[in-house]
């Protein structure tokens, strides 16, 4: 059943009794609460939905009763129970199943056994596969002799000495150009990879967030940058009310209901005029406050490990210096806050701000 409902009994390798049965979905209990009268288990998102519409308890029990979550004692016996994922073989304490879930419902890459990654909407989608690497894998595994072998590592070899020679960069100018025909990097959110709630339009590349809760959802790029320098922007929307995290990460399968720089792998401008870096709660001052109007440019230079910032045309500076963001593959990142939502611009060349 969906998340407004309980979990199926016939997931679980260690439920035999019926203490956590929801009367009301007739499934063991998702976030369980209790009645202080009658000692009934609910489904949390269950019998709030009935309060909203009854002003008692299910069982009729006197008006001053309580419903609230399951006490300690109880809550210990609730949390050994082991449930099946929905989407592959393994077992998981019941706080942990939707965490997995969310990751494991994603479509894998051919070679998941080997990589662990997903399939992003990238070039080698159609592949199957989440990388260059793998689609080169995949050959391998094909070939039946070393002869075959060798030819295939050898085409592999030429054609990654093209790639790099196309997209060396020109120094000469005010801007960095990319010498693939003055073609720069052109992506888009990633549909796969968002937080619960975000909702896509202009080709995936605006995305918003509007809903009751005060929590972080981040939203992936589907393009990671694997050396060199990069360059994109975020435009505000308007009708945003709160501040947004805008930055990068070295990770894109992880919670994405949570802002992406609470962890190690993540380094973000926070539009309060701070930054956010494997925290969520402090940070240094940086720059202006930026929230519903203006262009914010983001600028990952790759060769020295640095990340950079402007506001409308207007450098703000080095917000971070960090070895780890010279190893790729890097991936821009936003974090969204209950009413907020941007639009991303790439395929434009670095501007010479960034340069200097």
């Amino acid at each position: 059943m969906g998340e407004e409902f309980g979990f199926d009994k016939d997931r679980f390798t260690n439920y035999n009794q019926d203490i956590f049965d929801c009367p009301i979905c007739s499934c063991v209990a998702r976030l369980p609460k209790d009645c202080s009268s009658c000692g009934s288990v609910f489904c949390g998102p269950c019998v709030d939905s009935w309060l909203k519409k009854q002003s008692e308890c299910i069982n009729r029990c006197p008006k001053g009763s309580q419903i609230q979550p399951i006490q300690k004692s109880l809550k210990k016996i609730y949390d050994d129970l082991e449930i099946k994922c929905s989407f592959c073989p393994k077992a998981f304490k019941i706080a942990d199943i939707d965490k997995h879930e969310l990751n494991c419902k994603l479509p894998k890459c051919n070679n998941y056994d080997i990589c662990g990654n997903n399939l992003t909407t990238n070039e080698f989608e159609n592949q199957k596969v989440c990388d260059q690497a793998c689609m080169l894998l995949s050959k391998i595994k094909q070939i039946k002799n070393k002869q075959d072998l060798y030819l295939c590592l050898k085409q592999y070899v030429k054609e990654r000495q093209s790639v790099n020679q196309v997209q060396a960069f020109n120094y000469s100018t005010n801007t960095i150009v990319n010498q693939d025909f003055g073609n720069y990097p052109v992506f888009k959110w990633d549909r796969q990879r968002m937080g619960t709630g975000i909702t896509f339009s202009d080709g995936d590349t605006k995305i918003f967030l509007k809903e009751q809760a005060y929590m972080f959802r981040t939203a992936i790029a589907t393009h990671g940058f694997e050396k060199g320098i990069g360059y994109w922007e975020i435009e505000a929307d308007e009708k945003t009310e709160n501040e947004l995290k805008i930055g990068v990460s070295t990770c894109r399968d992880f919670n994405y209901n949570t802002a992406f720089c609470d962890f190690e792998f993540g380094w973000a401008y926070y539009g309060l005029a701070q930054l956010r870096h494997n925290s969520n709660a402090t940070g240094p001052s940086f720059g202006k406050r930026f929230k519903k109007e203006g262009i914010l440019g983001v600028c990952l230079n790759m060769n020295n490990g640095t990340l950079k910032f402007s506001l409308n045309g207007e450098i703000m500076g080095t917000a971070y210096t960090d070895e780890k963001l010279k190893q790729g593959p890097i991936y821009p990142a936003v974090s969204l806050l209950h009413c907020a939502g941007c639009k991303l611009i790439t395929g434009k060349p670095v501007p010479a701000i960034f340069l200097n």
